[in-house]
């Protein structure tokens, strides 16, 4: 994916910027030193940007950041700091993610680790891969072949799909809450602040439909390379979670969260 030659979006800095979606409004108090320009530089304009189009490029870092709508005149969006301020949660309270994994099956039970994800959008979602990788047990299974089979509890392509788009599509708006990864005996839990939004329901989300609540974070995670591509990915978690044999992931939605919860295959 990239971003043609010429190809600018003007972000209002007036009071008009209020109509515009949370993740392009600019931060207040921001500037461009709270940002990590150097990972801009160097890590996600080549992801963003077609390398011909970086040849030729002659504009500024501060224009090229303009056009790929990561700053509103002089000053960054939210969208921007959230991937790529150096202290993001200072500036989005609650954008961090909240893992618990619990030695039992309720919220009652002990805990047996917990961690408060934070920092850049890339690092906290390398993180929560290697978290939901490092969580997934595997058994071997001996009986049903010549051949001894893998038989993990999830499989991580469905969790990874599904926290990922938690990260995505939550509301960083009007609420302070982290979002939540609790992993149970029997069962894991995943849940997005804000309701479903726009064109999206209960009926047509495990169909591909899609909306965006957070456009710009969408285009960032697509060209930081942890989205391949838009609207696929509750059906791949539903495909990953079918051909591992889990039951259908159970989603419940309503005005201030979306809550998934994918239990195991044992």
């Amino acid at each position: 994916s990239g971003v043609a030659e010429g190809y600018c979006v003007v972000v209002p800095t007036d009071g008009y910027s209020d109509d515009l979606p949370f993740d392009l409004r600019p931060a207040p108090g921001a500037t461009a030193e709270d940002m990590d320009l150097e990972f801009v530089e160097r890590h996600y304009l080549p992801g963003a940007v077609s390398a011909e189009t970086l040849r030729e490029n002659r504009r500024t870092l501060a224009d090229q950041m303009r056009s790929l709508r990561l700053m509103s005149g002089d000053v960054p969006t939210n969208g921007a700091m959230l991937a790529f301020g150096r202290d993001p949660q200072w500036w989005l309270l609650g954008s961090d993610v909240q893992y618990v994994r619990f030695d039992g099956d309720d919220r009652a039970s002990p805990i047996k680790t917990s961690q408060r994800i934070t920092g850049r959008l890339d690092d906290m979602l390398t993180r929560i891969n290697m978290l939901l990788t490092n969580s997934i047990e595997t058994r071997l299974d001996l009986a049903s072949g010549p051949h001894e089979r893998q038989l993990p509890d999830y499989p991580i392509e469905a969790l990874r799909q599904l926290a990922f788009n938690a990260v995505m599509h939550r509301s960083y708006e009007h609420t302070h809450a982290p979002t939540r990864l609790y992993w149970f005996s029997q069962r894991v839990e995943i849940e997005s602040p804000g309701g479903l939004f726009g064109r999206m329901t209960p009926e047509n989300l495990t169909r591909g439909a899609t909306d965006y609540r957070n456009r710009l974070v969408a285009e960032i995670m697509r060209n930081l390379g942890f989205v391949q591509r838009f609207g696929v990915g509750i059906p791949r978690a539903l495909k990953a979670l079918s051909d591992n044999g889990n039951p259908e992931p159970e989603f419940d939605a309503d005005h201030s969260r979306v809550l998934v919860t994918v239990r195991s295959a044992r």
